[in-house]
């Protein structure tokens, strides 16, 4: 595993963070749970964080082929 060229796992990591975020958002506390609503500022900050570099890696990874 290369970490310098390798980006699906950030993508992975702010897909599932955007499900989440989906989730507590479209279904509330009442779906969600109290522990989900409370990492909701978490899983916000996941997922901005794993798509940011997953595209730069990505775009840095295609820029030298």
């Amino acid at each position: 595993m290369d970490l310098e060229n390798d980006y699906q796992p950030f993508l992975v990591i702010g897909l599932i963070s955007l499900v989440c975020m989906l989730v507590v958002t479209l279904g509330g506390i009442n779906v969600a749970g109290v522990w989900m609503d409370a990492m909701y500022p978490i899983f916000f900050l996941f997922a901005v964080s794993g798509f940011s570099i997953g595209w730069i890696r990505w775009k840095r990874h295609h820029e030298k082929s």
